[in-house]
């Protein structure tokens, strides 16, 4: 919930806390109703916290744009139009319990995702791959674009994706395209020095 807050998370788990030591009382009466007062009273003003940190949250909600904009983020909220954005919720691990807040959860997702790479573990399939990626590439460079091939690159070009740094957005390279055919499609042959490290890049998210 975006108006979660640390304070929040510790008054939760004393609340939990103190609701656990006052269950666990069963013997002693007088010990017992103690216990379940102050549990009862620190109960109330984590509800209260979180009563205030909610309203105070939909009030900033509602004032995200002026109200002389008719189609500010409540007109976008009330017609179905406003995208959610996922919240990242606790995740069960391998012992059955659950992570107690995000930083716990990303550690965990990046521990699933990226295991260690021990050679002890590797199937013969990787061993293979893993000399093969070794062996220096030996191939003929690959031929040219020709100017349909670039032509059906660009026109699969999403409208809606995000421009990069120069603003330049998938219209505009399909106007281009249209001027520039020869001149573009020369541009994705260019043939560059490949011992530079700014040649490559990772396998990411790309801009247009």
């Amino acid at each position: 919930m975006p108006w979660w807050t640390d304070e929040l998370t510790v008054m939760r788990k004393r609340t939990n806390a103190l609701r656990s030591r006052y269950q666990r009382t069963r013997k002693h009466e007088g010990l017992r109703e103690q216990r379940k007062t102050i549990y009862l009273a620190e109960k109330a003003r984590y509800e209260t916290t979180i009563k205030r940190e909610n309203i105070q949250s939909w009030k900033e909600y509602f004032n995200l744009t002026t109200s002389s904009n008719p189609w500010n983020e409540v007109y976008k909220l009330a017609t179905g139009k406003r995208r959610k954005n996922t919240q990242i919720t606790n995740l069960r691990k391998t012992d059955g319990s659950l992570n107690e807040d995000l930083r716990e959860s990303l550690q965990f997702m990046l521990e699933h995702f990226t295991p260690d790479d021990k050679e002890e573990d590797e199937t013969d399939l990787n061993k293979l791959a893993t000399a093969q990626g070794l062996e220096p590439a030996d191939t003929d460079n690959d031929i040219d674009f020709t100017v349909e091939e670039t032509r059906n690159a660009v026109a699969r070009l999403d409208k809606k994706k995000a421009p990069g740094e120069e603003g330049i957005t998938g219209e505009v390279y399909k106007s281009a395209f249209e001027v520039f055919p020869r001149y573009i499609t020369a541009m994705f042959n260019g043939k560059e020095n490949s011992d530079h490290v700014s040649k490559f890049r990772p396998t990411s998210l790309l801009n247009t």
